[in-house]
């Protein structure tokens, strides 16, 4: 996997974001911070953790685990030795069940994406992964500078790595997930988190729901927030 700064400012706390498929920095170049450095995982066709994250644990006084879509999995995956090191664990449009007909994407859609990416469906996957136009039209002045077949390496790698580990533990403490998430099916989400404390369902998010925060720092507040919310029911 690739790492890149997304802000660097040394800063007290620091997120390590895992960023989802095909993606990369560009998406994200809208969403600023303020008290936070953000460090960013990507491109999964390898599963090899950097060095230079088992440092942040010595450089920062708090480590945030925040990972989106595929990244959850991946994040479940490798960061069980550190599980009691972060400060916050947040999922965010994903499952530990990726590739499922319950709990996560259909696995004749899975290998029907597989089998048909081009220049052209990806496109269209954007477009359902923004949810809209409006947002799509946005994301489409920051889309990923990755080639196709990087992207599509990417997905089958994905695919035989979800075949391949069993996975029977989780290491997040708060689940955000979107009511209008088109790429995982939202009733699949709510089966893969039944009996997680702390699910926060967002009114009106697509599976790309960054658009719904300036900062990193406001992420996170409505992460903690409604979490508290949770735990005082």
């Amino acid at each position: 996997m690739k790492i890149e700064w997304l802000h660097k400012s040394d800063n007290e706390k620091c997120i390590l974001f895992m960023n989802g498929w095909a993606c990369d920095a560009k998406p994200f170049q809208t969403l600023g911070s303020k008290d936070f450095d953000v460090l960013m995982c990507f491109d999964y066709r390898e599963i090899i953790v950097p060095k230079q994250i088992e440092r942040l644990f010595e450089n920062y006084q708090e480590v945030h685990l925040v990972a989106w879509s595929f990244g959850v999995y991946v994040a479940n995956m490798v960061y069980l030795p550190w599980k009691n090191l972060f400060a916050s664990k947040i999922a965010i449009n994903g499952s530990l069940q990726p590739i499922d007909n319950l709990k996560g994407i259909p696995p004749a859609i899975f290998q029907g994406t597989i089998d048909g990416l081009n220049s052209q469906t990806i496109e269209k996957f954007w477009l359902r992964m923004c949810g809209g136009k409006t947002e799509f039209n946005c994301f489409k002045r920051h889309l990923p500078k990755r080639d196709i077949e990087d992207q599509k390496e990417e997905l089958i790698s994905f695919h035989e790595l979800v075949q391949n580990h069993f996975i029977d533990w989780n290491l997040f403490d708060t689940v955000l997930l979107g009511k209008e998430d088109r790429i995982f099916p939202f009733t699949n989400l709510e089966n893969a988190w039944s009996g997680q404390k702390n699910v926060i369902k967002k009114e009106n998010a697509p599976h790309f729901c960054f658009y719904a925060w300036n900062l990193w720092d406001d992420l996170m507040k409505e992460c903690k927030g409604e979490a508290s919310k949770y735990q005082q029911r």
